[in-house]
C-alpha cells in the first residue's frame, strides 16, 4: 500500500509502502472509519489470497501493520466498497467476487460484463440508487431505487463515441456546482476518462471525453478537492503504467491541468482511494498495487508560503 502526503497545492510528498502479503494480488481500495476513532483506516481486497486487510490509521499519515479478515476458500475478491447499510452509523464492507452467491439479480444485458459499482442517491428522494459500469456494452446501468431493497429496471448512457470504450471504474460528486449528482467513468478501451453531468432525475447529459494517456488504460478513478479551491478533482491509475494522475476541475464541470507522479517501478496501480488521513484539512491518496502486492499512501503537508 503507497500512501501520497501532500505538501502544496498541486505537490505530494514521497510514497509511503505497506505489505499487504505476498502474492496479495490487490485489485482494490476504499478508505473508512472501522475502529470509530474518527480517524481514517484503509481496506484493501487481496484476490489471490481470499481476504481482505485493513490498516488502521494513526491520525498522521501513517498506518498499523495489516489486519487480515479471510473471505473464505476460493471467494477472490475484487472490487468493493464501504458504505453504512443498515443505518447503524458503521461503516460496512460489501464486496464482489469470482464465485456466483444466492443473490437478487438486476440484468445489465447479456455479455455486459459488469466491473465496478458505486451507491448514491442520484434523483434526490433520500433513496440509494445503484451505478455499474459495463465493459462489455460500453455503458452504465442505473437502476434507480424503490427505497425497500427493490429497483427499477436499467437507465443506460453510453461512455464514449462508438464502441470499445470498455467503462472499468466509476465515481461521482458535484463537478459544476448546481448540486447535481454527476459522475466519472475511467475507460480501458479508449484510455480516457468521461463526465456525464446529472440533471437530478436519474438521467445524464451525453458525455464529454478527456484523453488523458494514448498508451495505457486506466483502471480507476477517485474524486476529491486536491487543491483546496472548492472544485472537484479527479484521480487516476492506470493498471499498465506506474504512474497516477490527477486532473484539476473548474467550476462548470470541466477539467483541465492533468499532473501526474510517478510510482514504484512494475507497481501495477489497480485501484485508488482518497481521504484526509493525518487530518490537516489536505486530502491524500491511497493506491493499491497488484503488480508489487502493497497500497501506496501519498500524504498532502500543507506548506505555502
Amino acid at each position: 500500500m503507497n500512501v501520497f502526503l501532500r505538501y502544496v497545492a498541486k505537490t505530494f510528498a514521497n510514497q509511503t509502502t505497506y505489505f499487504t502479503g505476498a502474492y496479495a494480488f490487490s485489485i482494490s481500495v476504499a478508505v473508512g472509519d472501522f475502529d470509530e476513532d474518527s480517524v481514517l483506516d484503509i481496506s484493501v481486497a487481496n484476490r489471490d489470497n481470499n481476504n481482505v486487510g485493513v490498516f488502521i490509521g494513526h491520525g498522521d499519515g501513517t498506518f498499523a501493520p495489516l489486519t487480515i479478515y479471510s473471505t473464505g476458500d476460493s471467494f477472490e475478491p475484487e472490487m468493493f466498497i464501504v458504505r453504512d447499510l443498515n443505518n447503524g452509523n458503521r461503516p460496512n464492507i460489501i464486496i464482489s467476487s469470482q464465485p456466483f452467491l444466492s443473490t437478487k439479480s438486476y440484468s445489465t444485458g447479456n455479455d455486459s460484463h459488469p466491473q465496478s459499482i458505486i451507491i448514491a442517491d442520484l434523483n434526490d428522494n433520500s433513496r440509494m440508487d445503484i451505478i455499474v459500469t459495463n465493459y462489455g456494452k460500453d455503458n452504465i446501468s442505473i437502476l434507480l431505487g424503490y427505497g425497500n431493497e427493490t429497483f427499477m429496471e436499467q437507465i443506460t448512457h453510453a461512455t464514449g463515441r462508438g464502441s470499445k470504450s470498455k467503462p472499468r471504474s466509476i465515481a461521482f460528486g458535484y463537478f459544476n456546482n448546481d448540486t447535481l449528482l454527476d459522475i466519472v467513468v475511467a475507460n480501458a478501451g479508449t484510455n480516457n476518462v468521461g463526465i456525464l453531468l446529472g440533471y437530478g432525475n436519474g438521467i445524464f447529459s451525453n458525455i464529454t471525453l478527456y484523453s488523458t494517456d494514448d498508451s495505457v488504460s486506466p483502471s480507476s478513478v477517485a474524486v476529491s478537492d486536491f487543491n483546496n479551491d472548492k472544485y472537484l478533482n479527479i484521480a487516476k491509475v492506470n493498471a499498465d503504467s506506474k504512474i497516477i494522475l490527477l486532473l484539476y476541475g473548474n467550476s462548470n464541470g470541466t477539467f483541465e491541468n492533468a499532473k501526474s507522479y510517478l510510482l514504484e517501478y512494475e507497481s501495477r496501480p489497480y485501484s485508488v482511494a482518497v481521504g484526509d488521513f493525518n487530518r490537516d484539512n489536505w486530502i491524500d491518496i491511497a493506491i493499491a498495487n497488484y503488480g508489487t502486492d502493497n497500497v501506496n499512501i501519498i500524504v498532502q503537508i500543507c506548506n505555502a508560503p
